[in-house]
């Protein structure tokens, strides 16, 4: 893959059961939002209408990020909602994150919702919403 700028932040992504996880330190820029996606899709192909994922990502130290990631960031999201599995798409950011309170309204705007404060909390409610559909899929 070609970037016009090397990727910035460093990120982890690897899926367990039905969650797909990441773990990103920021800041970062759109070409790390790009090198990301493209490894994401390459995991949830394991995933099907039947088997559905949620998408959990844990930011450490900083969430922000220039506006044109906030748009690549849109995109994916909105792309997992249309042609993937995807039930949700949250963040985990602690109090602690730079730029939580300021990006937070924006993140939401955008599909990454609800935000959490600790990943179990957003692992606990990821875990609920899947079996939810699960019950759904059951009965139809």
């Amino acid at each position: 893959m070609n970037f016009v700028f090397r990727p910035h932040g460093r990120f982890k992504v690897w899926t367990e059961g039905q969650l797909l996880l990441t773990e990103v330190t920021g800041p970062w820029n759109r070409e790390l939002i790009d090198y990301w996606a493209q490894q994401a899709l390459d995991l949830v192909t394991e995933f099907s209408a039947e088997r559905p994922y949620v998408a959990i990502t844990t930011v450490f130290e900083s969430i922000l990020c220039p506006a044109d990631a906030i748009e690549r960031i849109a995109q994916v999201v909105q792309h997992s909602r249309t042609h993937l599995p995807c039930l949700a798409n949250v963040i985990v950011a602690a109090k602690d994150v730079d730029g939580r309170d300021i990006v937070k309204r924006t993140y939401q705007g955008i599909g990454l919702e609800p935000i959490f404060e600790d990943f179990d909390s957003a692992k606990s409610w990821a875990e609920r919403i899947i079996k939810e559909q699960q019950t759904v899929w059951s009965d139809s």
